[in-house]
């Protein structure tokens, strides 16, 4: 998908889809940013299996916004033993682009496998949001787990040296601190903004994280003072989608100083 900025809109000058992907309308729904452009990314097969190979790219032209995320949790079903299913996000943002890339979260069957990459090449005064989310479910209740989760976002400013490399690889949940927990959060948001303010953002926003019933969430500067990063880890994924939502408005507003318009999913906080 491609974004370009016309005059006072935001629209998709080029898409270009295959199965399972589906692409329908776009929507225009915020009044500020008043050109965001909101997509949905939709999967004619609702989940993901083992021999699955899927790549996304998205290309913000100069000025250009957009808001992209999916029509649902996916689940990821069990791979056969010695495979894994892999997807890849290729992000770019052109000077002045705005992106918030809200898929939502990975349902991880027993036995499943995946490995996931988002590479982004981001102009230094583009602003973004991206985030990725994931859950455990066993339905025989046999304590059964995952297989394998692999997940790597790699940040580079105009094409140069990685400015940020976030990654984890984990092959059940373990037993520590967090073994409550069955779902997790993480967050990435850049923007062109004094270290001070992007710090003060970060600390309000670990307070309002801290008032979710379930959920144990915080916010903290980025290497190099270019953002913040977001970590969240809760009972459920309705716990998850509510500190996804409190840094999703708490990013809009801190960018625009204008919350944004409900999407109506999930447990969208202004429902």
């Amino acid at each position: 998908m491609s974004f370009a900025r016309r005059g006072d809109r935001t629209v998709l000058d080029r898409r270009l889809f295959a199965w399972p992907f589906v692409l329908t309308r776009t929507f225009l729904l915020d009044a500020v940013p008043a050109h965001m452009l909101t997509v949905i990314v939709q999967t004619s097969s609702s989940a993901v299996h083992g021999e699955d190979r899927l790549l996304q790219r998205l290309h913000l032209g100069q000025g250009a916004a957009a808001h992209v995320t999916t029509q649902g949790a996916s689940p990821i079903h069990r791979a056969h033993p010695g495979m894994i299913a892999r997807e890849a996000v290729d992000i770019t943002l052109e000077p002045g682009a705005f992106l918030e890339y809200l898929p939502e979260p990975r349902i991880l069957f027993p036995g499943a496998a995946l490995e996931q990459t988002i590479d982004i090449d981001c102009a230094p005064d583009a602003t973004m949001l991206v985030s990725d989310a994931f859950t455990v479910h066993d339905p025989g209740q046999t304590g059964a787990g995952f297989r394998q989760l692999a997940s790597t976002l790699t940040l580079r400013f105009d094409g140069g040296e990685p400015a940020l490399i976030d990654r984890f690889d984990i092959a059940h949940l373990g037993r520590g601190r967090f073994a409550r927990y069955t779902a997790f959060g993480t967050l990435v948001m850049v923007a062109p903004a004094p270290a001070e303010k992007l710090a003060q953002l970060a600390l309000d926003l670990s307070a309002a994280l801290a008032t979710v019933p379930g959920l144990y969430g915080a916010a903290s500067l980025l290497p190099g003072d270019i953002g913040i990063g977001i970590r969240l880890a809760g009972d459920d994924l309705r716990t998850i989608r509510c500190g996804r939502d409190l840094a999703w408005i708490a990013s809009r507003r801190f960018v625009c100083g204008h919350e944004p318009v409900s999407r109506r999913k999930g447990d969208d906080l202004r429902r």
